[in-house]
């Protein structure tokens, strides 16, 4: 009896290790089951600059944050120099209205080919710095920009800053406006941009980023007007002589979301996506000053591009020339928005 009595407690004893077995087994298949549930849907982000770039550093940043803060729901892709629209900027952004992009980081410039008024903050010396730029950018002029940018079609999240722009040419020093005269100078397809050159006898020609640097190399244009930021990221300052000095104008970038993709993100994601697009653009915003100062003295250090310093009487010259180019606008900007920018 004792024997039978041991043999019956030890069949207990195995069968309940063998249930416990399969209970921590069903348990584990049950987490990796949960786990395996999270599907991550992958949008895609179009710039048209190289990831090297300040842009680089938002994007980026705004990838790491998406995933992170959806716990990898969302995924995304960076395709720099628009590689999604066959380096077009601006076919870039009418896929963006389209809904066959997902995310553009584009510039105002780009963005005004399509609606002028949101290329108001690259009006000539709008802002006097950096610090300028960001508060008004953040303030009311920035709220009036991404409501023009609903209106467009997309949805804008934040604002990054590409920098401020100076004049390239290989043909001579500018240090007056009459130095303009005549000089092919490449411009962003932005009518602010080439109306203002024309303004002040220079020969603007638009075309898209792409096609510059060949078009610098075997002289179809004779200069061009950037930061210096994309001027060495883009490889333009290989195929540059002079450089004036001028910080003219202040290009604010835009990361925005196409209206598809924003109307199928529940309120929490869209939240999400907001808080993620002002740490990216304050990411770049902060790359792309702190990496001004270094980028300027690799231009002449490094590529040997002869510099132009204006003083503030040759600076006030070029202001002059330049002031026709508010009138001619408010109309069109609207005294609203002139206003909200301190005009």
């Amino acid at each position: 009896m004792k024997r039978r009595n041991i043999l019956v407690v030890l069949i207990a004893v195995l069968i309940a290790l063998t249930m416990f077995g399969c209970s921590k087994k069903e348990e584990s298949a049950s987490s990796s089951s949960s786990t395996a549930k999270v599907e991550t849907t992958r949008i895609n982000l179009d710039m048209p600059v190289p990831l090297s770039s300040s842009w680089g550093v938002g994007a980026e940043t705004f990838a790491k944050e998406i995933y992170e803060k959806t716990g990898g729901r969302y995924e995304v892709r960076i395709y720099p120099d628009s590689q999604l629209a066959g380096g077009s900027q601006s076919k870039a952004l009418e896929m963006l209205q389209a809904g066959d992009i997902d995310v553009t980081l584009h510039g105002v410039l780009t963005w005004a080919s399509g609606d002028v008024r949101i290329g108001m903050p690259s009006m000539p010396w709008l802002f006097s710095g950096w610090e300028d730029a960001v508060t008004k950018m953040n303030g009311e002029g920035g709220e009036m920009i991404k409501d023009i940018v609903e209106e467009t079609g997309a949805h804008a999240l934040a604002f990054g800053i590409s920098g401020f722009r100076q004049l390239f040419n290989n043909v001579r020093p500018v240090v007056h406006p009459d130095d303009l005269y005549g000089i092919k100078i490449r411009v962003p397809g932005n009518p602010i941009y080439v109306d203002l050159f024309k303004l002040l006898g220079a020969d603007p020609v638009t075309m898209n980023a792409s096609e510059l640097y060949t078009a610098l190399a075997q002289g179809a244009v004779d200069g061009q007007e950037n930061p210096a930021d994309m001027t060495i990221t883009q490889k333009f300052c290989e195929v540059v002589k002079y450089m004036t000095v001028w910080n003219y104008s202040c290009e604010p970038i835009i990361l925005s979301v196409s209206q598809k993709l924003w109307s199928s993100l529940s309120d929490e994601d869209k939240v999400i996506f907001e808080e993620a697009a002002k740490v990216a653009c304050q990411a770049q915003a902060k790359a792309a000053e702190e990496r001004d100062a270094g980028y300027m003295d690799q231009l002449i250090n490094e590529f040997n591009i002869e510099p132009t310093y204006l003083t503030d009487d040759e600076l006030e010259a070029f202001k002059e020339a330049a002031m026709p180019i508010y009138e001619s606008y408010r109309e069109t900007m609207g005294e609203e928005l002139y206003s909200a920018f301190g005009l």
